[in-house]
């Protein structure tokens, strides 16, 4: 199997590079096993200016696509294994798991400059960013467990067989708080949510999630995760909002909810 750089130009050439770097790291200190792995990388080539790395094929299909095909009990074990997944990974790292803080104000800065003016369009939205903000100083004093992180953690970046679980897309650049690789699994699995029975989709989704961080272990601050999925939901907010009218029209029913769940969420937490 192959990934090739979806751009051109030496910044594409080299985020895959990296990529490819991050893979053959893992193949020695991720704890490689019948249940849990990285791709293998086999070689990375550039041709007509794409980057393009090459890996070891493997047989099962991304975990969204799993867990919109398997029952209730069979979400949890897999949500519970996507956790497990990502504390070997964060384990993983040159300086294993040690203690920080969330780093907020970056995270602030990037949300007002990016998609500022489109979250205020509306007045739930724009109380959702004032909520983030107004939180922000309370969870910046919280201790939270920091890792080398994936950077892209969701179902669609891990890939199933229906035994071993493989990361895809591993960053693994950064190091930051966990819950910035945790709260986007969490929202995107939410946002997946609604093609699941409807009837039980919200008791069912907070099964799921509580097996994903049961899986993964440790004390994650909840306010603090809270924050991050809520920071993270702004921002898929902003992107469509700003792409035009008709992907706002898809953000208004798809994540629009979601922001809203999770400013109850996080004042809950607070």
């Amino acid at each position: 199997m192959t990934k090739v750089s979806r751009e051109a130009g030496d910044d594409a050439l080299a985020q895959l590079r990296r990529e490819y770097d991050a893979l053959c790291a893992l193949q020695s200190v991720f704890p490689q096993d019948m249940h849990y792995g990285t791709l293998v990388p086999l070689g990375y080539l550039e041709s007509a200016g794409s980057g393009i790395v090459i890996m070891r094929r493997f047989p099962g299909g991304d975990l969204a696509g799993r867990l919109r095909s398997l029952d209730a009990s069979g979400r949890q074990e897999a949500c519970r294994s996507a956790g497990i997944w990502l504390r070997k990974l964060h384990e993983s790292g040159d300086c294993g798991m040690q203690t920080g803080v969330l780093g907020v104000a970056d995270k602030l800065d990037h949300l007002a400059s990016s998609y500022g003016a489109v979250i205020s369009d509306d007045l739930e939205t724009r109380r959702a960013w004032e909520l983030l903000a107004h939180e922000a100083a309370h969870v910046e004093m919280l201790a939270v467990p920091t890792a080398r992180l994936h950077g892209d953690f969701k179902p669609e970046n891990m890939l199933c067989d229906g035994t071993k679980y493989v990361g895809l897309d591993i960053h693994w650049r950064n190091v930051g708080a966990a819950v910035y690789d945790l709260a986007p699994f969490l929202n995107h699995l939410r946002l997946a949510g609604c093609t699941w029975r409807r009837a039980r989709a919200n008791h069912l989704l907070e099964l799921a999630e509580a097996e994903f961080l049961a899986g993964y272990g440790g004390s994650v601050p909840v306010r603090a995760l809270r924050w991050a999925q809520l920071y993270f939901a702004l921002c898929y907010l902003g992107g469509y909002r700003a792409r035009g009218r008709l992907t706002a029209i898809y953000a208004h029913f798809r994540v629009r909810p979601l922001v809203l769940n999770l400013v109850r969420q996080l004042q809950q937490a607070a």
